[in-house]
């Protein structure tokens, strides 16, 4: 890790997702300088789609470091799950402080780097008041709309939301997408869940299973425009 490190820099912690994207547009059209190291904190868990907008990123000229394995740097968090037989529990959010932010953590110690964080101005509260990060959005005062504009300006597409594919937060519009859009991913959930050793599930009082059996009538909803519960994971 620490060989890619020069004291005194800034890293972004990019997330895959729409507010990070904008920074790098912001970047890319000279409207702030560009950080000195891209971050990737890779839970070896995200969904599909953000490997593959990372992989266009990359296709664009952007580098990223990637940070993977977990506070540990030895098991993805799918391995961890499995090894201790428990899965993500939205009480405590233990996989969102091994997984994203201790290993940025610690990369930004070694190297001695002030944190540019993405959380756009219509989200403030997310923002904690620590002197070695930097929230270039709410000082813009750029909101998610705007970060959507921006990364069409620079000629990007606009990517989907990031997350994990087994984080406990998803909605059932998302459950239900994995299921369909990546069955063996979701059975990788389903197994996790089997085999917890403290009978937790997913949902509350049911498993994932149950809690996407009515797949067929949900087709006929609107599901999609539904605001699901969102993590309080800031690596967007």
């Amino acid at each position: 890790m620490t060989k890619f490190c020069k004291s005194g820099k800034t890293i972004l912690s990019y997330g895959g997702g729409v507010n990070s994207t904008a920074i790098l547009a912001l970047c890319k059209l000279g409207e702030i300088p560009w950080p000195d190291y891209i971050v990737f904190s890779d839970t070896g868990a995200e969904w599909p789609h953000t490997y593959s907008y990372i992989n266009y990123l990359e296709n664009q000229g952007i580098r990223l470091i990637y940070l993977t394995g977990g506070r540990t740097g030895q098991e993805t968090l799918i391995e961890y799950c499995q090894r201790k037989k428990l899965i993500p529990s939205p009480l405590n959010r233990w996989c969102t402080t091994d997984f994203k932010r201790l290993p940025l953590l610690y990369f930004s110690r070694a190297c001695d780097a002030k944190q540019i964080i993405g959380i756009d101005a219509g989200e403030e509260h997310r923002a904690k008041d620590f002197k070695n990060k930097e929230y270039p959005l709410i000082d813009m005062g750029i909101n998610r709309q705007e970060c959507k504009d921006i990364i069409r300006k620079v000629g990007w597409g606009v990517p989907q939301k990031s997350g994990c594919y087994i984080c406990p937060y998803q909605g059932k519009a998302q459950w239900i997408r994995l299921k369909k859009e990546h069955p063996e991913l979701f059975q990788i959930a389903v197994d996790l869940e089997k085999n917890t050793t403290d009978q937790w599930t997913f949902k509350q009082n049911m498993t994932i299973e149950e809690f996407v059996a009515d797949l067929d009538r949900q087709e006929e909803l609107a599901f999609g425009i539904i605001l699901d519960p969102k993590c309080e994971c800031y690596f967007d």
